[in-house]
């Protein structure tokens, strides 16, 4: 009796998980519809405009630069959820190199900076802490870096919004912290913010499909590092932890 009850309770929570993850699924698909349908609206439309003719140059200059910037965002959608697909499915295939944390760092900060989408946030780095030697696929910890960075620039929301990014050089690995100055994430969020099924508290913060951090997380994964938030350092604080060398890590 006591053993089948032991079985029933555990068939109970496991169809619990199921249904949930059936309704987080579902959540996320009609997420994923909606972030696909509002940028190809925007190009049917703002197409039919151009193509009936009577506009200015200025207009037109004007809904041509709407349609190129509507199909840079479907193009990144679309890249994001192949690209997390490939890592879920192991598909990925590492190209490791010797590079210097800094380099990739430097990368980071340079390309967030380029994408004019976000905030200006002044971003407190000590160089001569950086300069670490690491073997991992240079692109993925890049990417990853982006993201992180990305995200302090486009949520932080202090009055006068900072980044500080520092690294630590242990024996086996690296250690490097994002942190900002703003309200941070809430503690029911900070178990959910590398989840693709789930969505911020605040729906207002969430933007996009939300997959950036998910990927992050499978990109690290497959680095042989982590990617976690660290509560209690400020504002939002993300830790990318990087192990010296990528063979090492994925034997």
């Amino acid at each position: 009796s006591s053993q089948l009850e032991a079985k029933s309770s555990e068939l109970q929570a496991t169809a619990e998980k199921l249904t949930e993850l059936s309704i987080q699924k579902d959540s996320f698909l009609s997420q994923i519809s909606h972030e696909l349908r509002t940028p190809m609206t925007s190009i049917r439309s703002f197409s039919e405009i151009l193509m009936s003719g009577n506009l200015d140059d200025d207009e037109q200059r004007r809904y041509s630069s709407i349609i190129h910037d509507e199909s840079l965002r479907l193009t990144r959608l679309l890249d994001d959820l192949l690209d997390l697909s490939v890592l879920e499915n192991g598909q990925v295939v590492l190209n490791p190199q010797d590079d210097t944390l800094s380099v990739l760092i430097d990368r980071a900060v340079a390309a967030t900076a380029a994408t004019g989408q976000h905030q200006t946030i002044k971003i407190h780095r000590d160089v001569k802490d950086e300069g670490i030697r690491i073997r991992t696929d240079s692109d993925r910890l890049a990417q990853v870096f982006i993201n992180v960075v990305a995200n302090a620039m486009k949520y932080c929301d202090a009055d006068n919004p900072q980044l500080t990014i520092s690294a630590r050089d242990f024996a086996d690995r690296v250690e490097v912290d994002f942190v900002d100055n703003g309200s941070g994430i809430s503690d029911r969020d900070q178990a959910l913010i590398f989840e693709k099924f789930s969505r911020l508290e605040d729906h207002s913060k969430a933007g996009g499909a939300g997959l950036g951090l998910a990927i992050c997380r499978e990109v690290m994964a497959k680095l042989g590092g982590t990617i976690e938030y660290v509560p209690g350092l400020g504002g939002a604080a993300f830790r990318v932890t990087v192990p010296h060398g990528l063979a090492v890590a994925a034997e």
